[in-house]
């Protein structure tokens, strides 16, 4: 008879950032270990993984864009917790994760008046939304076992007092090194090539990058940018490719700059350019700057949040949050010179064996749940 399932909840079966750090975890786990989740691009690479999904109903991921979301929202939340409880029941769960932080309002629900229950894990992928929503989650936070973030730029965003204790561990997702691997074409390349690679929403800032760009050509008159990224988001709006296309053709950066959407070859993209260029202001982790190391990319990014805990200065230059021409300067120093591009690139893939290696995030997830398990 097999022992009790670890059992995941994603309340998005979509396969964003928190979804795909989800997914590479999970692969890595020793079974029994299921995931809970709605049916989509998640589901589909679980199963290929072999690992079994339990289905949940599709919902709106929107919360808070209109008053019908604000009012529907906590229907979509119970709904799903009705069927998480049923899951948790049916599989016998020996410990149950929730994922983000509607994963964990999901959950609480589920749990709430269930005896026995299975001890809760909330994952924390983000940073909160607001306010109200923040002092919910901290409230919930009594009813959890233990508490994972990705990053400290998380842990202090979630935990400012540190009331948490030893409940809190930080465990930075790390990277497939076989699957993200520098390419002969990479950071050797002639033509100095930056590449931002991201949703192409506000607070991640596509807008500056493009700014770096033209102002940085001035020194680089080769310069070439590739601004890659999903151009619908997850509720079915367009995003700001218009915006971002007319900007890109205006003479400054006209001829130089590529808008292709979405890539189904990430790691390709990112072996194939000189450096990543990364703008989000306050970007809670930043995963995409972990696999541009182990591609062998230097890295272009704010001095600040996640950014601080993933790159250092042998493999990145940094600039203020927000300074179009500080992030220009950068994007100089790193393409300008062959010798120091190839030295960081070196140093790129470098450290990123020796902190970002997804084995070893796998190890530390690992040994958490079966302290977990034990109590």
């Amino acid at each position: 008879m097999s022992s009790p399932p670890t059992l995941f909840v994603s309340y998005s079966g979509a396969l964003g950032g928190s979804e795909r750090i989800l997914l590479d975890l999970v692969s890595g786990l020793e079974p029994p270990v299921s995931v809970a989740c709605p049916e989509g691009p998640l589901a589909e690479r679980l199963r290929a993984a072999a690992i079994p999904v339990l289905p949940l109903r599709e919902r709106s991921l929107e919360m808070r864009h209109s008053l019908a979301d604000r009012l529907a929202t906590p229907l979509r939340l119970s709904a799903q917790a009705l069927e998480v409880r049923a899951h948790v029941v049916g599989s016998g769960a020996a410990v149950l994760v929730a994922s983000g932080t509607r994963g964990l309002l999901v959950c609480a629900s589920a749990l709430a008046g269930l005896r026995p229950r299975p001890p809760l894990v909330f994952q924390q992928n983000e940073l909160l939304p607001g306010v109200a929503i923040a002092r919910l989650v901290r409230a919930l936070l009594t009813r959890v076992e233990r508490v994972v973030t990705l990053s400290e730029t998380i842990a202090r965003d979630l935990d400012p007092a540190r009331t948490l204790g030893n409940r809190l561990a930080v465990i930075r997702p790390g990277v497939d090194l076989a699957r993200f691997a520098p390419r002969a074409t990479g950071a050797g390349t002639a033509t100095p090539h930056a590449l931002w690679l991201g949703a192409l929403v506000r607070w991640k800032r596509p807008d500056l990058a493009l700014e770096a760009a033209a102002l940085a050509a001035r020194a680089l008159p080769a310069l070439r940018l590739t601004l890659a990224g999903p151009v619908i988001d997850a509720h079915g709006r367009e995003l700001l490719l218009p915006a971002l296309r007319r900007r890109s053709q205006r003479p400054d950066l006209a001829g130089r700059v590529e808008l292709p959407g979405a890539l189904t070859d990430g790691q390709g993209a990112l072996a194939e350019a000189s450096c990543l260029l990364h703008t989000a202001d306050c970007e809670p982790y930043g995963m995409v700057m972990a696999e541009a190391l182990a591609c062998g990319l230097p890295v272009v990014a704010p001095a600040a949040c996640g950014a601080l805990e993933i790159v250092d200065e042998s493999c990145a230059r940094l600039f203020t949050p927000g300074d179009a021409p500080g992030a220009a300067r950068a994007l100089v120093k790193v393409l300008g010179e062959p010798s120091r591009l190839a030295r960081m690139a070196g140093a790129a893939r470098g450290h990123a064996e020796h902190a970002h290696d997804l084995e070893r995030s796998r190890r530390e997830y690992a040994k958490l749940l079966a302290e977990v398990r034990r109590r």
